[in-house]
C-alpha cells in the first residue's frame, strides 16, 4: 500500500473553496470531531492520526496474510481509514 500516489492537492482546494466558516462550525457541533479540534494545539488531533495510520498498518497485514475475503475487507477498511486521514488533515488545513 506504500506505492501511493503523490497527493494532488487540489482536491484539497476546491474543499476548501466550498466551505464557509459557518459549514466548518456546523461540522464541528458533531462531538467526535469538535473534541479533536477543541484546542488550540493538535496533540489530540495527532493522536488519533497516529492510532488510524497504525490501523491501516494493521490492516495492510491482512491483506497481505489473510485469506481472500478477509483481504477483500481489509483493502475496504483501508481506504475508508485513507478518507479519513485526508479528510481530518483538509480541515486541519482549513483551521490554520
Amino acid at each position: 500500500m506504500e506505492n501511493k500516489q503523490p497527493a494532488d492537492n487540489s482536491a484539497a482546494d476546491s474543499l476548501q473553496s466550498h466551505f464557509t466558516e459557518e459549514d466548518l462550525a456546523k461540522l464541528y457541533d458533531y462531538p467526535s470531531i469538535g473534541q479533536l479540534f477543541s484546542e488550540p494545539d493538535t496533540r489530540r488531533l495527532d493522536e488519533f492520526c497516529q492510532r488510524l495510520k497504525a490501523t491501516r498498518e494493521n490492516l495492510e497485514r491482512v491483506v497481505r496474510y489473510g485469506d481472500r475475503a478477509s483481504s477483500e475487507r481489509a483493502t475496504r477498511a483501508i481506504r475508508a481509514v485513507e478518507v479519513t486521514l485526508d479528510f481530518l488533515q483538509s480541515l486541519k488545513e482549513m483551521r490554520q
